[in-house]
């Protein structure tokens, strides 16, 4: 039984981490899957280029986003494959990285290792209050993953990663909103539900290829990207946006005072 699933609505995907019993941990087949089914619907946004408003990632059920890399297939990992820890995670990263439309983490529960850098990972993150985010790699033995590492001290900045990081402890909802890891924190599931329906509602009312290009630039500012890389991309995504027919559209609609209506070209 598959144990990712992939939802589509009419705003957005939900991307669902669907282990409950083990707190949504992740095995190397639910990142495989996981990762299979968010490259075909990249391929297929990129394909259309229409409005769209992001991928949602959640955790089925009341107990957790994710609870990481499943410990038991970690240990077998280290001993069966040691030159290439966690390969499929690291995909996984990749495609979240690289996906054409904005990421939102839904979060509730423990988000604790490999279920912290997913969320960290995503462009936006909304969390319901009791969110425990956790990073417990200085207490199992392992140096977290080079992007984790990267995001987290571009969300927290260099001294509170480092906090996070090699404490290894529970970072409470009230610090993650302060910290600037969560977007908002909401008081209850229906309430969080609501609050990221209004966020895909909202971007995918926006310019798409404004979406698309914003994005490529903020995430490879935080990857550490060459300077000259990022400003050649930013050029790039800038002369699309400033020949494209939206922002005519965009323009006339704001003369016109109406919502306007784009379509990515």
């Amino acid at each position: 039984m598959s144990r990712v699933h992939l939802q589509r609505g009419t705003h957005a995907a939900t991307l669902v981490i669907d282990n409950p019993h083990r707190g949504n941990a992740l095995t190397p087949a639910m990142m495989r899957e996981a990762s299979d089914l968010l490259s075909q619907l990249a391929g297929e946004l990129r394909a259309t280029g229409g409005p769209f408003g992001g991928v949602v990632i959640r955790g089925a059920g009341d107990r957790a986003f994710c609870a990481g890399y499943d410990l038991a297939t970690l240990e077998a990992e280290t001993r069966t494959r040691p030159g290439l820890v966690i390969p499929e995670l690291l995909d996984l990263v990749e495609v979240i990285q690289q996906f054409p439309v904005p990421t939102i983490a839904a979060l509730h529960g423990h988000a604790i290792g490999g279920g912290a850098l997913l969320a960290s990972l995503c462009d936006l993150r909304y969390a319901r209050g009791g969110v425990r985010f956790r990073i417990p790699t200085t207490r199992i033995g392992i140096v977290y993953p080079l992007d984790g590492l990267r995001r987290l001290a571009a969300l927290l900045g260099l001294g509170r990663a480092t906090e996070v990081l090699l404490l290894a402890e529970d970072v409470s909802t009230e610090n993650g909103l302060l910290w600037g890891l969560y977007q908002e924190v909401s008081v209850s599931p229906d309430a969080l539900s609501a609050r990221i329906a209004e966020v895909t509602a909202s971007l995918a009312a926006r310019a798409p290829l404004a979406v698309s290009g914003t994005l490529a630039v903020l995430r490879s500012l935080g990857r550490g990207v060459d300077e000259s890389q990022v400003q050649a991309w930013h050029a790039e995504w800038l002369a699309r946006c400033v020949t494209s027919d939206d922002i005519v559209e965009g323009l006339q609609a704001a003369r016109e005072r109406r919502t306007p209506s784009f379509r990515g070209v």
